[in-house]
This record gives structure tokens, C-alpha cells and sequence, in this order.
């Protein structure tokens, strides 16, 4: 029986040991944490994880944590017997790293067959490039992200959230869900490489084809769309106070070009998105000076009861206190050691949510270690004792 932190889930009966670090794999095996998985994250007794940052509270909720050196052959074997127990092994070291450890996919297939091996390296487990190191940022750089973003031919631009890491552990999260499904219709385990490198490239589908077919490139042009016009965000009254509007056609330009009521408008042809594109500076222009006067949020209002889509760009402290995100449940309150109550992003999905009352914050390295090792695998408190004179295993402060 599969003893987690959280009684219920859809995925209660599921175990999970995550090696992972950073934010790709961690982002995985939370997610299905908050769903209810038994996630036993693997740490280095070394390597402490920091209480303070607001990463690894984000990123490791809902996770037991053991202290293990796997460089060990004690712990070694600690991890071998935790890998009999369970479902899915995840880790994102580079491909070199598991091998030497003498515990990739092979090692661990002798010991249980059916196991879920999911493997997220930079650049995915073969290949000229397999060795290098990544991080997201890194990836989205590799996948030509940044060569879409900023204005004309200025310097690329990142998008600022490191996108090759959460697309990546959603990803992960997909494949995990699909290999458990095979596993129960077929008895068999299988290995997943899921690249950091390759998850934001399969987003870009449209640039690869176009340039494949006609070589030309592609020139960023800021907030504005080779299909939409206008769109941009447009400063508001108040400090710092923007507005995002973009218009899909003829008939939203309309209802959009009424709310402004500049006469020049009038003055311009900007019936169909060709003409707009023409002025487009002119209307950008004149759409700024219109909502600099406004209210971001009755202008969002406004435009959107009159068939516009546009949206307030928020900040973090506005998100905060967004109304429909606080409406729809989404923040998770958590209450830290050092710094009191904290709030963090919840989980988007909403089917089969746990009650965050049952969600537990951040643990220690070794925190779960001796619990793990009694319960789960049967050691003796003895023997636990033994582990960790011999550095095996770590139980924490």
C-alpha cells in the first residue's frame, strides 16, 4: 500500500522517485504530487536544499525526502530496494551520470521489470550534443525562442521564464501518464527521453515548416502579428498600468475603433487587416493616447463586453489579488519557519484536485528517511543506524 503525504488523489496508488533538480523534473513529480502520488524525492546529503528559496518550496511540495548517497554502494543499494516499490524513477543528470552510478534504466529493469524510467537530460540521451549541459534558458535558446522575440534586428530576446523547463516537465508529466497506462494494459515498463532542448522546438512548428519550404526568416516585431492588427499593450493611467489588446478581425476592429472615437480613425482606411497593417503605427498610436486616460482594469471591461479580447498586464502583486484566479481557488497559503505565511502558485487543473488543506510544504533533506527505510523497506532501527555511520543515509537535523 502506498503510503504518501496526501490520503486521496487520482493517483494515490502511484509511487514516484524523483532524482530530478531544479525545475523541469520537479515540476513533473509535483504536479502529480498534488494529485496524490507518493513522490520520494532522492537528495544528496551534501547537496542541502536551500528552506529559504522560494524555488524549492514552488517546486517540491508533496514530496517525502530521504538523504541517500548513491555513490555508496549502501546506498546504492537503499535506492535499488526503494526502486522494487515503486512505479516511475525520474532524473535529469546528464546521460553519463546514471551509467557510472551503475543505476540507468538496465539496472533498474533487473530489478523491477515494469518500471517507468523517465530520463530528462538537455539534450536527451544520444547524439552529438547528449553530454552538454542545459538549462532552460538554455534550451529555449537552442530551440531558436529568442530569435522570435524583440524588434527588428536587435538582440534576441528570452522570454524570461526559462520556457524549456516547464514545457518540458509538463511534458514529462504527459509521457509518465501514458507510460502507466501501457504498463497496466500490457505488464510492461518502458524508458522515456524526454529532451529539455526538444520540448519548446515541437511548440515552434509553423517557423520550422516556413523556413523549410521557402527560407525566409522570420524578423521579431514586438508585441505586433503578421495576422492580427492591432495588437500591443498600451499603457494605462497610473504608474505602470498596461493593457494587452489584440483584434482577430473586421468586426472586433469596428467595436475597438467606436471605443476610441478619434476622429483621425475616420480619416484612415483600416477596414480589413491589409490596410491596418498599413497604419498600423498611426493606430497604435492613437489606441495609446485613447487609453492613457483609462482605468486598466474598466478598461478591460469595457473592451471585452464590447467583443474586444484584451487583458490588464499584471504584475505579481496584482495576480495576487486577481479576483477570478482567487475565485477559482488557485494560490496555495503556505506557512514558513522562517519568513511566516507565503503564498504560491496552486496547481491550473482543476479535475480531481486534492483539497490544498491535505498539501504539505517543502521537507528537508532526510527528513522521511528513517520512516522510509522502517516502513517502506523493513530495515531495523539498528541497522538504520548502521546506514548512517557508514554515510549511506541521512536522517537530518
Amino acid at each position: 500500500m502506498v503510503k504518501s503525504l496526501i490520503s486521496s488523489g487520482s493517483l494515490s496508488d502511484i509511487r514516484v522517485l524523483d532524482l530530478t533538480r531544479v525545475w523541469a523534473g520537479p515540476l513533473a513529480t509535483r504536479v502529480m504530487g498534488d494529485f496524490g502520488a507518493d513522490i520520494i524525492k532522492i537528495s544528496d546529503p551534501r547537496v542541502q536544499l536551500l528552506s529559504t528559496n522560494g524555488l524549492n518550496h514552488k517546486l517540491n511540495r508533496n514530496k517525502r525526502n530521504i538523504g541517500i548517497r548513491l555513490d555508496i554502494a549502501e546506498g546504492r543499494e537503499i535506492f535499488l530496494g526503494l526502486v522494487e516499490k515503486s512505479d516511475v524513477v525520474v532524473e535529469n543528470f546528464r546521460p553519463r551520470v546514471m551509467r557510472n552510478l551503475k543505476i540507468d534504466y538496465e539496472a533498474l529493469k533487473s530489478v523491477k521489470s515494469d518500471i517507468i524510467f523517465v530520463s530528462m537530460p538537455g539534450f536527451g540521451v544520444d547524439g552529438p550534443y547528449s553530454e552538454y549541459p542545459a538549462f532552460g534558458t538554455t534550451a529555449e535558446a537552442v530551440a531558436g525562442i529568442p530569435s522570435l522575440i524583440g524588434y527588428g534586428d536587435g538582440v534576441p530576446i528570452s522570454t524570461g521564464i526559462a520556457y524549456g523547463d516547464p514545457i518540458s516537465g509538463l511534458n514529462a508529466i504527459t509521457l509518465i501518464m501514458a507510460g502507466l497506462r501501457m504498463r497496466n494494459q500490457t505488464g510492461r515498463g518502458q524508458f522515456i527521453d524526454i529532451a529539455l532542448s526538444a520540448s519548446p522546438l515541437c511548440n515552434l512548428g509553423e517557423y520550422v515548416a516556413g523556413y523549410s519550404s521557402s527560407e525566409k526568416i522570420t524578423i521579431p516585431s514586438g508585441n505586433r502579428s503578421t495576422e492580427y492588427s492591432p495588437q500591443g499593450a498600451f499603457r494605462c493611467r497610473g504608474r505602470d498600468q498596461w493593457i494587452g489588446i489584440s483584434v482577430l478581425n473586421d468586426n472586433e476592429w469596428m467595436n475597438l475603433k467606436n471605443l476610441v472615437a478619434d476622429p483621425e480613425l475616420d480619416s484612415l482606411e483600416t477596414s480589413n487587416l491589409e490596410q491596418r497593417k498599413k497604419n498600423e503605427e498611426i493606430i497604435e498610436g492613437l489606441i495609446a493616447k485613447w487609453t492613457s486616460r483609462l482605468d486598466v482594469i474598466e478598461t478591460v471591461s469595457l473592451l471585452q463586453e464590447n467583443g474586444v479580447r484584451a487583458g490588464s498586464v499584471s504584475s505579481g502583486a496584482q495576480l495576487l489579488e486577481d479576483p477570478h484566479l482567487n475565485d477559482r481557488d488557485f494560490f496555495f497559503d503556505h506557512e514558513e519557519e522562517e519568513y511566516g505565511w507565503k503564498r504560491y502558485d496552486g496547481n491550473s487543473i482543476p479535475g480531481n484536485r486534492i483539497p490544498k488543506s491535505e498539501w504539505s510544504g517543502t521537507n528537508d533533506v532526510g527528513a522521511n528517511s528513517k520512516e522510509i527505510l522502517i516502513d517502506l523497506l523493513g530495515y531495523t532501527e539498528s541497522f538504520c543506524e548502521s546506514l548512517a555511520s557508514k554515510e549511506a543515509v541521512y536522517f537530518g537535523e
